[in-house]
């Protein structure tokens, strides 16, 4: 991504200030990437398409028609931003562990940045429970606003790979699983045309919107919406038609 692009891109999410490639400024860029970009399935699920993961077609789709992604799309523009200001990145492919359903299968996409005090897990794509703020790769607890993030980088049971859990009623839950080896464009390319078409899949499934806000999150799953207040309160409304939906789509989201 040139300097042009970044300028285009930094105005599309709000950052106003001097990028610097320190860690104050990944956490504001991180923070205003996800109230700003939402997550959205409706390529995929509304207009029958499997995304472009050109650098080009994400730009466009993101910056000029402001719209969102998946987690291809979101990780690979915000990778491409990094990269442009000076960052040090690596994409990463990611084991998805949360849902009890799900056969923890390599699903996503986010990246590596090192910092002068060392590695740190971003991810502006992951739709549901993950860290909003980057994660330092080593042992220990990662604390913020959304919740409590316990790192293992050397785990018994995972073959190798990292272990990011997440607190949940008190214990802590497998979130995901990785390696630091980088990942290729092409390997995200087979992930993405599965994540796009195959039925056993939920972004193939129902409408998946969501997006942070400055005291919580909102997210349409299905036909309906969930708002996460300051205080963890959560409303829920259910969609009564296709005029609400392309309201709350607007309203909530920007889309």
């Amino acid at each position: 991504m040139n300097a042009l692009e970044c300028k285009a891109y930094l105005e599309r999410i709000g950052y106003q200030e001097e990028p610097h490639t320190d860690k104050d400024c990944l956490e504001k860029l991180m923070e205003l990437q996800l109230q700003s970009v939402p997550f959205e399935n409706l390529e995929v699920f509304k207009e029958k398409r499997v995304p472009s993961l050109k650098t080009e077609d994400i730009f466009h789709k993101i910056v000029h028609q402001e719209r969102g992604g998946c987690c291809f799309e979101l990780n690979k523009i915000f990778y491409e931003l990094l990269k442009g200001l000076g960052f040090d990145v690596t994409p990463l492919a990611i084991r998805m562990l949360w849902s009890p359903d799900d056969f923890r299968r390599i699903l996503h996409r986010a990246t590596m940045v090192v910092l002068e005090d060392g590695p740190y897990y971003c991810d502006v794509g992951y739709g549901g429970p993950g860290p909003r703020y980057p994660v330092k790769l080593e042992d220990g607890l990662h604390t913020e606003k959304n919740g409590t993030f316990r790192v293992t980088m050397e785990p018994q049971d995972t073959n190798g790979e990292i272990l990011m859990e997440r607190k949940q009623d008190g214990e802590y839950r497998p979130l995901m699983s990785f390696t630091l080896h980088p990942a290729q464009d092409v390997d995200f390319e087979v992930l993405n045309y599965y994540c796009s078409t195959s039925p056993d899949m939920w972004l193939t499934q129902k409408t998946a919107v969501s997006i942070n806000t400055p005291t919580g999150s909102v997210a349409l799953t299905g036909d309906t919406l969930t708002i996460q207040k300051e205080d963890g309160s959560i409303e829920s409304r259910i969609c009564d038609s296709p005029e609400t939906e392309k309201t709350w789509l607007k309203t909530y989201f920007g889309l």
